[in-house]
């Protein structure tokens, strides 16, 4: 073997072992986005839940209303990876909520979870749903 095949095996060999760990770092930063996309899916409902749990009843006298903005302010919360380690990623849950229709009675909710993955672009996962008064 002369002294330019070993240089060229060598060569030919980073670039696999290179080509090898730039994959697994791939893989690995899109199974972190994956598992936080869950989590703010996760947070989101969360809200959803308390919305819809929220008393809201037209028929009663006076009528009761607590779906209102002003009961759920911004929230910020942890995203949890189970399992992650020490590795931790805030977010903020924001919901809003508007009248569709009075007759019949009719709201929209949506809440907003706000995050940032490796201090790139924020990333906002949507959830929306609407609500008639309790029957």
């Amino acid at each position: 073997m002369t002294l330019v095949e070993v240089v060229i095996a060598l060569t030919v060999t980073g670039l696999a072992i290179g080509g090898i760990i730039g994959g697994y770092n791939f893989c690995t930063a899109a199974a972190q986005k994956a598992a936080l996309i869950q989590a703010a899916n996760a947070r989101a409902m969360e809200r959803i839940e308390e919305a819809r749990s929220v008393k809201w009843d037209a028929t009663a006298w006076p009528s009761v209303d607590q779906l209102v903005g002003s009961n759920f302010p911004p929230k910020t919360v942890t995203l949890d990876m189970s399992g992650s380690g020490a590795v931790t990623t805030i977010a903020v849950v924001e919901t809003q909520i508007s009248r569709v229709s009075t007759n019949p009675p009719l709201k929209r909710v949506r809440v907003n979870c706000i995050w940032q993955f490796r201090n790139g672009p924020f990333i906002t996962n949507s959830i929306e749903t609407f609500r008639a008064p309790d029957q």
